[in-house]
């Protein structure tokens, strides 16, 4: 048995997600699970480590086998001053890297270059650093290797190539949902569950949906997913589509997996994502997944109608979406495309996890 602290700063949905399925998974080890809010993204990067280490946490006291942190953790702070951490093994996680995340209208490029030397001080602090999918691996050593050579004097990079070298992938797993799998799926059943923000461009997936509509295109929406209180951009769509519509809003568990089961068709048309845990929900579950090809989305689900997209140029990503869309819409039951078989579940992955939570806290 070991015992765990388990840091996540930003503690978002699919933050949780993972958490939640380490300690269910491994109940043998003692866990001590540490979060803040999913908010003030730049704040929590750039100081949850002083908000923790400065507090009068008596976690922050105690020695363990294994500290795994999240990697938009700061884990200066915690490192510097909790004397009991110094010489426990580190394992820093990535959801997400700074370096292929796009900004935001009101983000700075200079705010996401602190972000992103954050992100490398924690992967050189780490003693292990894992990815949910390549695709985030990559950038981030590629991005990474980038900034590194606008050094005015050249850095020692030994040490950074060792720890890219033993840099692996780990994904988020899925729970095991083998059943609502055979549950018959509503024909023509278009559910979205992503959040409804910039990032996610949800704009782009409903003007596809009034075209469709324009065209005489039949189908049912589900919009889900978080955020839609705040986006009134949307309500526009919302009009348009009124009589598709069978659900619109963050909808409860027991509906939002109600929704999964019935699904015939699931998408994707993000600006980032990187490894796209709800498109895998709605993968799992036998829905068809249509995507862009880009990202994450190769690497995960292999099998889902790629369409080839844009992500600078909107009419061309909304033209292409349509395009897959009447593919997938107009199949016979039976046809394979946009159908994933293979999904990376907890049970497939226990063993991998073990053995890195075994060789780092010396089980």
């Amino acid at each position: 048995m070991a015992r765990i602290l388990l840091l996540s700063a930003y503690h978002s949905a699919s933050h949780k997600y993972w958490a939640d399925g380490l300690q269910k998974l491994f109940p043998e080890h003692q866990w001590i699970l540490r979060t803040q809010p999913a908010r003030h993204f730049s704040w929590r990067v750039r100081a949850s480590g002083w908000q923790w280490a400065l507090g009068e946490d008596e976690a922050w006291q105690k020695r363990y086998d294994l500290i795994i942190a999240t990697s938009l953790t700061q884990l200066g702070p915690l490192k510097a001053l909790c004397p009991a951490f110094r010489d426990t093994p580190l394992w820093v996680y990535f959801h997400e890297n700074q370096f292929a995340h796009p900004l935001g209208a009101k983000q700075k490029t200079e705010h996401q270059v602190g972000w992103q030397f954050q992100s490398m001080q924690n992967a050189l602090l780490a003693d292990a650093v894992s990815f949910n999918t390549e695709w985030n691996r990559f950038t981030f050593f590629q991005g990474a290797e980038k900034l590194l050579r606008k050094f005015p004097e050249k850095l020692p990079m030994s040490k950074w190539n060792r720890l890219k070298d033993h840099a692996d992938c780990l994904p988020v797993p899925l729970d095991e949902e083998g059943e609502i799998r055979s549950v018959s799926k509503e024909p023509r059943l278009i559910v979205w569950n992503h959040r409804w923000e910039w990032d996610k461009q949800p704009e782009r997936f409903l003007q596809a949906l009034v075209l469709l509509t324009e065209q005489g295109e039949p189908f049912r929406l589900a919009m889900l997913g978080s955020g839609g209180g705040r986006n009134n951009d949307l309500a526009i769509y919302r009009e348009k589509l009124a009589d598709r519509i069978v659900h619109w809003g963050e909808a409860d568990p027991n509906a939002y997996r109600d929704y999964l089961a019935r699904a015939s068709v699931g998408v994707s048309t993000a600006a980032h994502d990187f490894q796209g845990l709800g498109m895998l929900e709605l993968a799992q579950a036998g829905a068809r997944i249509v995507v862009p090809r880009r990202l994450a989305y190769p690497e995960m689900l292999p099998g889902a109608c790629f369409y080839e997209g844009s992500w600078g140029n909107p009419n061309q990503d909304i033209q292409d979406l349509i395009g897959a869309l009447r593919d997938v819409l107009s199949l016979p039951k039976g046809k394979s495309l946009g159908l994933v078989s293979e999904m990376p579940t907890w049970r497939k992955w226990r063993t991998k996890y073990a053995e890195k939570i075994a060789s780092m806290a010396f089980l």
